[in-house]
This record gives C-alpha cells, structure tokens and sequence, in this order.
C-alpha cells in the first residue's frame, strides 16, 4: 500500500463507503489502536467489492487514519485533537438541512427529505401578485437602510396576531427579532450565551446543523438523550450549568415526541435553578393532524425562554425568513449581535409577508397544506403497512412533515443510502442525526411533504425490493 497522498477521484460507492469508514473512526467505533476487519469481511459486512475496500484502506492510510502492518493487519492510529474538532464529522453530509430548494428540484428521483414542505403547493401566484405591488407602493426610504435592526414593525405586529391565533402565545412587537430564518437565530443564540469551554446541552437525536451550530461556538455540548416524552429531562447534568439548552418541545426533531407537561415544568425548574435559557424551537408544530397544535413552552414561562420559529416550512425555505420572541432581560444585547452580523434582513420581503399574514393569507395556505400533508402522511403509513406489516413499527406520525420507520432487522447506513440514491431513492439514516451513534441504526426518517401519493408508493416498492435483496444477501 501506498502512502502517497493522491487526489481522491472515486466512484459514489468509494466516496461512501471512504466517508463510513471515517466517521467510524471519529466516533471512537474503531478505536486507536485497534485492528480494522480484513478487507474481506469488511466487504462481506457492506456488500461491495474487496478492491473497493483495499482503496479506502489506501486513502485512509495515505491521509494518517490508519497504519498497515506487514503480516499484520491494518490499523487505527492516535489522531489526538480536540473532542470539538472530531465532533464537525458527527455528519459527514450536512446537505440533509441546508440543501438549497433547488438543489433539491434537481434530483430527479423520489426524496424523502424530512421536514421539508410541498414547493409545487407554494402559493407563487398569490405571493407575486402582493410583492409586486409592495414594489410599486413603496416608500422611497424603505429602499435604504432600516433603523430598527429587529425588522419590519407591522410584520412583528402580524407575527404576534399569528402566533396568538394559531398557537396561543401571547407576545408583544417589541420582544420579537426578524431574522434569516430560524438558523439565523440560533446563531444569535450561541454568540450571545456560548463562548468555547461553556456547556449547552440539546437533543439526542437532533438536526445536523443545528449540532455544527453549537459546535462551532467551541462550547461543551452534552448530548440528552429523547424517548416517547420528549428529552430525557432527568438527564440534564448536575455536575456543571449549561448556559442554555436546546429542546423541540412540540415536536422534537427528528423522532417527533411531544415534550410532557411533567417534565415541562421540571426543564422550566432545571433552568431557574441552574440560571440557563431554554431554546425553544417550533419549527412545524402547526401541521397536526389531530386536534389543535400542541401549546409552547413559552407560555409556562417568559423569562427564561427564546421561542424561535420560521416560515420555511409554512411557506418556503428560500424566502430565508423567521424570527425569535425574546425575554427583556437579553433583547438589547440580540439586537447589538444582530446589527453587527447582517444590519437588517431584507425590508421588502418582511413588508410583502407582513402583508401576506396580515390579509389571512398564511392561515389559509397552512389550512390547506395541512390537508394535502394529512394525505401523504395517510398514504406512507398506509404504504409501509401494507409493505412491510409486522416488521415495521412507525412513529413521530401526529405532527410536522415527516415520520419514523423502523425495520427491524434492516440497518441502514450511509452506504445503504448511496445505493438506494443509484436507484433514485433518497432515504435519511436516523442514525444521520444522533450524536451518540448505535443506537438508531434499524430507523429511518421519512419525509412525505414534497413527495407524491403516487411518487409515495412507488418509493416504498423499491425500498422493499432493495431490502428483501438485502435480507436473501444475509
């Protein structure tokens, strides 16, 4: 074997399984020092070709993974370096979060892209009809700067309507900050309370980007593990004080639970006694299918929570528009990060949603698609069921844009992904989104908002095909 570093030219199938490889390494499931399988029985466990193996072998010794001893076997090598720094490859691929829409479009084949809404359901006509006479009527001085670094007063005024209206939180103008979108405010978020060697504490599983957010602040991120109740709140260390904590109490990401009001009142007790923030964030909590939308942590407690919520899964992610309601104790100091990080967010945009929200528009839009999104959900349940029977176990199906899937005896790893994606299916590992790794490797989130009744079934055929191919393979 070489240890000449070349260009890394693969094919999708070496790429993949380079990336497994390396993220098995991070994680700490090939320890240093220990002997990696031999290409054989790795190629037996993936399904891929030995050759293929002896190459991801070579590139990995040639950039200082591994150590190939001489009648041996190969082996894991000490990298050292910080826990934070190994943390960045917790997701190899990030894509899953900040694809833009278009890229999206461009696959050609079926996505089940969790927690991403209908494009082809965006009311384009409606929204251009009103931008363009936003454009047209307005003021000469909203071309220019805007004084009020928290945005738009009358779309603050009509987030406060909406948010009353459709989920009962009572706010008030002056405590809410536009931004771009909800990761706009999560960065905010970490800027102002993490510095490195601070603790946050968030969800296990979570979404990736918000994992490299928190990352990147250099803070101490400790994992709390999620199960039917939401987060695990007797959990929370007690050995140190987390300056904040993240939770999605009204529908946790990815595996959809809802937060109990018993272990609501114990977070809320965790964060007085401990003098953290809590981050809500409610990211699709208005698309529930049965009864009205859960209740928000907020309204338990205004003090010590920052409610964060965003338009691009009502509307659309390319709008790049959401928004924080902020406790008084830390608003000046949110406004101060957010003039020195972008001044304002675009002005005629907020007025042209302002607008959109304040004519009803939002609520009729979130009414219909709840009907459309109730369809799909209805046809995947429908469609795993009747694929899969006893052998799948669904869950996280009441709320939001996406379900979970568990199928026992299947594991599904980046790998597996790659070459469901050969065949024109995108599916999304659960184990995609967790930070300690293991445990979740029999599940899939399965996002059903931008795909098809017809595109559904389709989708769920071939996931079946490939996995009897892979249950006869074992």
């Amino acid at each position: 074997m070489s240890n000449q570093i070349r260009p890394f030219t693969a094919d999708t199938k070496t790429k993949q399984t380079y990336a497994l490889l390396r993220e098995r390494i991070f994680q700490g499931r090939y320890a240093a020092g220990s002997s990696l399988p031999s290409t054989r029985d790795l190629a037996s466990e993936l399904g891929v070709s030995r050759a293929l193996i002896v190459d991801v072998y070579e590139q990995l010794i040639a950039e200082g993974y591994l150590e190939g001893r001489q009648g041996s076997g190969t082996y894991v090598l000490d990298l050292g370096g910080s826990r934070q720094f190994q943390a960045q490859f917790m997701d190899s691929d990030s894509s899953v979060e900040m694809t833009a829409p278009e890229s999206a479009a461009r696959f050609n084949g079926i996505d089940f892209r969790p927690s991403f809404p209908a494009l082809d359901h965006v009311p384009h006509k409606k929204w251009k009809e009103m931008m363009m006479s936003v454009y047209d009527n307005a003021h000469s001085s909203e071309f220019g700067y805007d004084e009020d670094a928290a945005g738009n007063w009358l779309l603050r005024t009509n987030i406060c309507r909406f948010l009353l209206h459709v989920k009962g939180i009572q706010c008030l103008p002056s405590q809410v900050i536009v931004t771009a979108g909800a990761t706009q405010a999560i960065a905010l978020l970490c800027k102002l309370f993490l510095k490195p060697g601070d603790a946050v504490a968030i969800e296990d599983p979570t979404a990736s980007f918000i994992y490299n957010i928190f990352a990147s602040t250099g803070a101490d991120i400790v994992p709390v593990p999620v199960d039917d109740h939401g987060m695990c709140v007797n959990s929370l260390p007690t050995h140190l004080q987390p300056k904040c904590v993240f939770v999605t109490p009204s529908h946790q990401f990815p595996f959809g639970s809802i937060l109990s009001i018993g272990r609501r009142i114990q977070l809320l007790d965790y964060a007085r006694q401990t003098g953290c923030y809590l981050i809500e964030d409610d990211y699709d909590s208005e698309f529930r299918y049965a009864g009205m939308p859960v209740h928000a942590l907020r309204e338990l407690n205004s003090e010590r929570v920052v409610y964060v919520g965003t338009f691009s899964k009502n509307l659309y992610p390319s709008l790049r528009l959401g928004y924080m309601v902020v406790p008084q104790e830390i608003l000046n100091a949110l406004l101060r990060l957010k003039r020195l990080t972008d001044m304002q967010c675009p002005t005629l945009p907020q007025i042209t949603l302002a607008q959109f929200i304040g004519d009803g528009h939002l609520e009729r839009h979130i009414m219909r698609m709840r009907r459309i999104y109730g369809k799909r959900r209805n046809r995947l349940i429908a469609a795993l069921t009747e694929t899969f029977g006893s052998k799948v176990n669904i869950s996280g199906d009441a709320a939001g844009l996406h379900l979970i899937a568990n199928l026992s005896g299947h594991n599904f790893d980046p790998l597996t992904a790659a070459n469901l994606e050969e065949k024109n299916i995108k599916i999304y590992p659960a184990e995609k989104y967790t930070i300690a790794k293991g445990k979740y490797e029999e599940s899939l989130i399965m996002g059903f908002g931008n795909v098809t009744e017809a595109q559904i079934a389709e989708g769920i055929k071939t996931l079946a095909q490939f996995t009897n191919i892979n249950k006869k393979a074992h």
